[in-house]
């Protein structure tokens, strides 16, 4: 796995809901979905822990940058955003 730093906005958003960086890695490492953002051309990964984790991430040569991490309850969510081309899956 490549080195993961995590910025100040994704740390304060992990704490604000209790996810641990081991599963943000895990979440990157084991993605159900991977897609692109067009809007801003960050990377998304999503993996189904109970909610939908969703990870924003960068891609710096070999490091990893967490942007955000969110969780979803409903897929229709996640589903909405590929359908409208908002994400385009990799």
């Amino acid at each position: 796995m490549a080195e993961v730093n995590f910025t100040e906005h994704a740390i304060e958003a992990m704490k604000k809901r209790n996810i641990t960086p081991e599963e943000v890695i895990d979440a990157i490492e084991k993605a159900e979905l991977r897609a692109v953002d067009t809007l801003t051309g960050h990377f998304i990964a999503i993996k189904k822990n109970g909610k939908w984790t969703v990870i924003v991430y960068d891609v710096y040569g070999q490091s990893l940058e967490v942007v955000t991490v969110y969780k979803v309850s409903r897929k229709a969510q996640i589903e909405n955003r590929l359908r409208r081309g908002r994400w385009v899956g990799i």
